[in-house]
């Protein structure tokens, strides 16, 4: 088969799915058959596999090997507890390798703003739930609402990752008016989600793209030793930053109280997960993932963990969780490679979202990991506007 056709096979099956996935998240009441589900995934493995071996001499040894760690760790969680979590997204890197991914966040932009919007509609007409919850700080209430969503933080969050795809894919072409757009948009959302975790994430990316449009994305004068190490920071620290406070976390000393209260109680429920599941490989079974089922610690009758690296620890152990870190950087290093530093600082944003949200492996919220193996030269244009050599 062709490059085009199993190109044009993934960019079928990833629609599908991303619009199956997606609907799984508002409050439409949606079932899929398993069937369909199992199909999708057996095509996403055969274009793995074809994918990978037509591209096989452009792509480094050290993403091919990733991949293939990152898929093996899926098949194992898949067959050993019928987890199809982690299989799903690897199966999908794998099987990106050399699409467009131009076309890729096309596609997401496209299917998320829609399935939002009637979300959105479909809520503020009756025919969907609209969940409201009450928020209290200092007390003063104010109500926080879903617009359709599971959650009013979940809401916000698929606005964050769709603003950030189309600001990769944008690249140099995006105006000030997108911007003060994109910037009217996180208000208006936020005003209804109240979701301050991503609030911060996205106005942090609007400001680096004023200021990288205002200096004419002039590229950073630094050594590019200082560059590479750069791009391996950011997921690394923020995991180890989240997990470290949860673990040493004393809900006796004020300072660690009161950064527990900023983040919404996550160290708390991080202190509760090292003490139910510790510090293993390949996590635990009976990880439960909210409830009072948590080990039936009364004084956790409801623990959710919301930190990506929190939660894939407990449940899948150290050894996923480093295979993610090495995701991410590998997916940072190809930026400074392709003179895209302002890239690193999107998936900064990216990895200190996960510290406080549990989105890193849903495909309908975040899929920059797919730019690990698609092809990023189609973002990549010259002043001229033709496309420059493909992969990257």
């Amino acid at each position: 088969m062709t490059k085009r056709t199993t190109e044009a096979l993934f960019l079928t099956g990833l629609s599908v799915y991303l619009i199956l996935d997606y609907l799984s998240t508002t409050t439409f009441e949606v079932w899929v058959p398993d069937f369909v589900m199992t199909i999708l995934r057996g095509l996403f493995l055969f274009l793995a596999f074809t994918r990978l071996y037509l591209f096989k001499a452009a792509m480094p040894r050290t993403t091919v090997l990733t991949v293939a760690v990152f898929t093996g760790l899926g098949f194992y969680y898949y067959m050993a507890r019928g987890d199809t979590y982690v299989i799903d997204m690897a199966l999908i890197v794998a099987a990106a390798t050399g699409v467009s991914f131009k076309r890729i966040g096309a596609l997401y932009l496209y299917i998320g703003a829609f399935i939002s919007l009637l979300a959105l509609i479909c809520s503020q007409t009756g025919i969907i739930i609209d969940y409201t919850y009450f928020s209290y700080r200092n007390d003063i209430a104010s109500v926080r609402h879903s617009l359709g969503i599971i959650y009013p933080t979940d809401c916000f969050a698929h606005v964050f990752y769709l603003m950030l795809i189309y600001l990769i894919v944008r690249f140099r072409r995006i105006t000030y008016i997108e911007l003060a757009g994109l910037s009217v948009i996180t208000g208006v959302f936020y005003y209804f989600t109240g979701a301050r975790a991503d609030l911060a994430c996205a106005v942090a990316v609007l400001v680096l793209c004023v200021i990288c449009k205002a200096l004419k994305y002039k590229e950073i004068r630094l050594p590019e030793a200082v560059k590479y190490i750069f791009a391996c920071c950011p997921g690394v620290l923020c995991s180890a930053l989240i997990l470290t406070l949860s673990k040493i976390y004393n809900p006796n000393d004020a300072h660690m109280h009161t950064i527990n209260t900023i983040l919404s109680d996550r160290l708390y429920y991080g202190m509760t997960g090292f003490n139910l599941y510790g510090f293993t490989p390949f996590g635990s079974e009976s990880f439960a993932e909210n409830g009072s089922s948590n080990g039936g610690i009364s004084q956790a009758s409801y623990v959710f963990y919301d930190s990506s690296y929190v939660k894939f620890l407990f449940k899948y152990g150290w050894v996923l969780l480093l295979v993610l870190l090495v995701v991410l950087t590998l997916i940072s290093v190809r930026f400074v490679k392709n003179k895209m530093f302002y890239g690193v600082i999107f998936l900064a944003a990216v990895a200190l979202s996960c510290m406080i949200e549990h989105h890193m492996l849903e495909l309908s919220y975040n899929i920059t990991f797919l730019l690990l193996t698609a092809d990023i030269s189609t973002i990549l244009q010259t002043e001229a506007g033709k496309p420059i050599k493909a992969y990257r």
